[in-house]
């Protein structure tokens, strides 16, 4: 059901690509689902934290070996 439903979704996106022959970019789908899930923001805030290192992630560190 919720397959059928995201199915469907998708299928109405790409049409327009479809009818008028462009091609359809990795950019152009990244934004649809970040618009679909609504949580743009949130992947947009991950995505520049895990590029300069300065994620909320914990202080742990690798111990060296005996």
């Amino acid at each position: 059901m919720v397959y059928n439903h995201l199915k469907d979704k998708v299928k109405s996106f790409l049409q327009p690509f479809a009818e008028s022959g462009q091609a359809v970019g990795a950019e152009d789908i990244k934004a649809y689902f970040e618009k679909l899930r609504g949580d743009e923001q949130a992947i947009r805030s991950a995505a520049t934290a895990g590029m300069d290192g300065s994620g909320d992630g914990d202080s742990r560190r690798e111990q060296s070996g005996y």
